[in-house]
Formats: structure tokens, C-alpha cells, sequence
């Protein structure tokens, strides 16, 4: 949150300021308005790279005012710093000895409430027509945290690496080299979703 934003459109990449960029968004399913921010994450430089008709990639992610407030209250005062800085004539850096103060996440499972909401927002031109889609996947923490004792933020992160290896293994996705996974059959990966644990609405608006 602190990195600046970065998107891509018509052919070139655009920087931004931190957190300089938002909006509200109306989620889906009973979650309502959220005010998200333009961040940058990696997964824009693949896809633009491997569907080069993209004009327009962006990543946007929710957070609370009262995050973002303890956020800056840590910035101003040098606590999210990366260089070292002299203590007692020891160098420590200061995000470091930031994260050994603040509790685990993983002891934050059992407390974490409400609901994640995941998705894809498409807009195109399909048959000559205007089109938007969405596709989206929403995980409650606390149902997540009966079953496996996490909350969604990881349980959305390790199912759909545990999927990809299963696609390796079961042979459904294979080749020679490096691939990232938009280069690949999508068909078996989106049908494990549904069954592992993460199932997807799709919606056209």
C-alpha cells in the first residue's frame, strides 16, 4: 500500500501516486458499497503480455478508513521503513521490528469476520456488442475458520496453488518451460474451483 499504483492501458504503463486512485464498487451477494484502490500486482504484466488485445488492466483491493488510518499514523512516524536505522547502537530496520510487535496473522483467524469477494470484471465488445462480465468467487472467514482453522484471505490463496499442482500432476496441464497459468486450459482449473472449496458466479451486467 505504500509502492505506487501502476496500471496499463493502450500500450503503455501508467504510474500513480499511493493510494492516490479509488472508488466506490457495489459487490455482489449482499456485501454492498466498498471503496477500493488502485494498486499494482504482478499478474497484469502476464496477462496483458499473453492477450495483447487488452487495452485496459487494472487491480483494485478494499481497505477500511481505520486501516488505511493506522497505516499513515505508521508511515509519518518511520515504522514502514525498509533502510536500517541506528538503536542503541544496533542497526535494525524498522518494518522488520514493526512486524516482531504485531500479532500473528494466523492468531487472528479465530476473530476475523466478514466476507472476502474475489473476482474478474471483463468489459469487451462480443458479436459487435458491448459486453461486461463478471466472474467472482465470495469465502466467509468464519465458516473458513471452522473448517480449516484460517481465515479466507489464506484459504483463497493455497486453494488455487493446491488446484494448479493437481492439474500438473494429473497431467492436465502440461509443457516444456515456464508457464503462467492464463496460457493454459482453464476448463479443468475453473471445474476444481467449484469443487475444492472456492465456487464462482459468473454474472453479465
Amino acid at each position: 500500500m505504500t509502492a505506487k499504483g501502476k496500471y496499463y492501458e493502450n500500450g503503455d504503463w501508467i504510474e500513480t501516486d499511493p493510494l492516490s486512485i479509488s472508488k466506490t464498487y457495489n459487490f455482489p451477494d449482499g456485501i454492498g458499497e466498498k471503496k477500493i484502490y488502485l494498486l499494482y500486482h504482478e499478474e497484469l504484466e502476464s496477462l496483458v503480455k499473453h492477450f495483447p488485445s487488452i487495452q485496459r488492466a487494472r487491480f483494485w483491493m478494499t481497505f477500511s478508513d481505520n486501516y488505511l488510518k493506522h497505516l499513515d499514523v505508521l508511515r509519518n512516524v518511520g515504522m514502514t521503513r525498509i533502510d536500517p536505522v541506528k538503536y542503541q547502537g544496533q542497526d535494525i530496520i524498522p518494518l522488520k521490528f514493526l512486524k516482531a510487535l504485531l500479532p500473528d496473522p494466523a492468531s487472528l483467524g479465530p476473530v476475523t469476520k466478514g466476507r472476502t469477494c474475489i473476482g474478474c470484471l471483463v468489459k469487451g465488445i462480443k458479436n459487435g456488442q458491448e459486453n461486461s462480465y463478471f466472474i467472482y468467487n465470495i469465502c466467509d472467514h468464519q465458516k473458513c475458520y471452522q473448517e480449516v482453522k484460517s481465515q479466507a484471505i489464506s484459504y483463497t490463496t493455497g486453494v488455487p496453488a493446491m488446484i494448479g499442482a493437481m492439474m500438473m500432476i494429473q497431467k492436465k496441464w502440461r509443457g516444456k518451460g515456464v508457464f503462467n497459468m492464463e496460457q493454459l486450459d482453464p476448463d479443468p482449473f475453473m471445474n476444481a474451483l467449484n469443487i475444492y472449496g472456492l465456487p464462482w458466479t459468473e454474472k453479465f451486467l
